[in-house]
Order: structure tokens, then C-alpha cells, then sequence
């Protein structure tokens, strides 16, 4: 095998993954039309932003999602899809990142509070936790709320509201709700579900997982304006997502 003479010459003992799709096992592996798409992606030069644009609109055409945005992986895309719900597109907010101190608030679940919402933070917004009552999801709704973070699993399932129970709420207040769906597939009816099913304005899968892209890839599907929000924050911009960069060949690859 290629791979594993690759890891040899590294002094690299490959693993037997009697596990999952680990970013620490090195996630999945890739098919070779994958690899293929990707090489050829590699072969030339181009205008970064028509590629993220033009694979933008083919993901949403196969996903049934108004768009698409091919990030660095899934937590570079909460980054992303938060700096979205803050800043938008304006050019001086972009530029003011990371927030100042009360200027934006995340409201998450007590009980979803995990290693990823970390990605959330680094926008500078203030997490703030609820319950799993809807009065008290309602109550920690200000003008400095930018968005709801909801993470998908049944491992987060526990003292949290329902997502069934999250949307109505968000939608009442006019709060984005962003879902963060990383390794949610299959089925891969998910890729929609969430988006164009149930109406959350993002949500946010792993491109290294199950899907078996590049691993380091992630999809943000959702609303034309949080798309337009993560374009306007990330690479090759000179912003949050600069250094969160998917080149040519995940863009590709995805």
C-alpha cells in the first residue's frame, strides 16, 4: 500500500481504527476519485474566491441548500458561521474582530458545553449558558445575542431543549440558529434535514468524516447570508478565518 509505505519511510506504524472517524486517527480515507479530483485541482493556478464561489453553488445544488461554504473543517466553520452572525459582511466589523468585551453573546446549552464551542469563543463573543427550559432560552435573549449554537448528537441530547423547541424560539426573536451537525452523517438526508427541513439558518458538517473528503475540509450549508458572512471572514481575506485556509485542492476535494 502507497499509504503505508508513505508512514514508513516517516518511521510512522500505521493503526487499526477499530474506532470512528477520529480527527486524532487521522479521520477517514479518502476514494480515489477524491485524491484524483484533488491532483487535478493542484495543477494550476486560480482565482481563489470563483473557486470557493462556483464550489459553493455546486454543493448547494447537491445538498438542496440555498448555499454552501467549503471551510478548513467543522469547528473552522462555527468559527466562521459565528463571525458571520456577528459581523456580516461590513468590512470594519471584520476588521474589529475579536469582539470586545459585552459586544457579542452565543447562547449555548449548560450541558453542550464541550471542547468545540471553543471555536465560538475565539470570535471574542461571550458564551452564555441556559437551561433546558424554553423560558430560560427566551430570558437570555439581549440585543448583544448573535446567535444560538446548538450541538447534534445524542450525547448532547441530556439537558438540553430539543432543536424542535430551539427554532420557534429563535425564529420569534429573530436570532440566528446555527447547528453544529460535525459528525451527523449518515444519513446523509442531514445534510439537508436540518437546513432545509426544519429551517435552521446554518449548519455545520465535518468534509473528513463519514463524507470522506479532504480531511481537512467541513461544509457551512445554510442561508445565502451566513455564506456570504463566512466568505467575507475567512481565507483569502485578511480576517478571523485567515489562517483557517482550504486551498484549491479541499475546495476541490470537497
Amino acid at each position: 500500500m502507497i499509504g503505508s509505505d508513505v508512514y514508513a519511510e516517516l518511521g510512522v506504524e500505521p493503526v487499526v481504527n477499530a474506532s470512528a472517524t477520529l480527527t486524532r486517527l487521522g479521520g477517514s480515507r479518502m476514494p480515489p476519485p477524491v485524491v484524483e479530483a484533488m491532483a487535478r485541482a493542484a495543477e494550476a493556478f486560480v482565482d481563489l474566491p470563483q473557486v470557493q464561489e462556483r464550489v459553493g453553488q455546486r454543493i448547494a445544488e447537491l445538498t438542496n441548500n440555498e448555499a454552501a461554504y467549503v471551510s478548513s473543517g467543522a469547528a473552522a466553520g462555527i468559527v466562521l458561521a459565528v463571525a458571520a452572525c456577528i459581523a456580516g459582511t461590513d468590512p470594519e466589523r471584520i476588521a474589529a474582530f475579536p469582539c470586545r468585551p459585552g459586544e457579542a453573546e452565543v447562547i449555548v446549552h449548560t450541558s453542550q458545553r464541550n471542547g468545540y464551542d471553543y471555536a465560538a469563543r475565539q470570535t471574542g463573543a461571550r458564551m452564555v449558558e441556559v437551561g433546558e427550559t424554553a423560558d430560560e432560552m427566551r430570558a437570555a435573549i439581549t440585543e448583544q445575542t448573535a446567535c444560538i449554537l446548538w450541538f447534534a448528537g445524542a450525547h448532547y441530547a441530556e439537558g438540553a431543549l430539543p432543536l424542535a423547541e430551539v427554532i420557534p424560539i429563535a425564529r420569534e426573536h429573530g436570532v440566528p440558529l446555527l447547528v453544529d451537525a460535525a459528525a451527523q452523517i449518515p444519513p446523509v438526508a442531514n445534510l439537508w434535514h436540518f437546513t432545509r427541513d426544519l429551517g435552521v439558518d446554518a449548519a455545520i458538517f465535518s468534509g473528513g468524516k463519514a463524507l470522506r473528503g479532504p480531511q481537512c475540509s467541513g461544509l457551512v450549508l445554510g442561508k445565502p447570508e451566513i455564506i456570504a458572512g463566512c466568505r467575507a471572514n475567512g481565507n483569502p481575506n485578511h480576517s478571523i478565518g485567515r489562517p483557517m485556509k482550504a486551498g484549491k485542492e479541499e475546495l476541490v476535494g470537497a
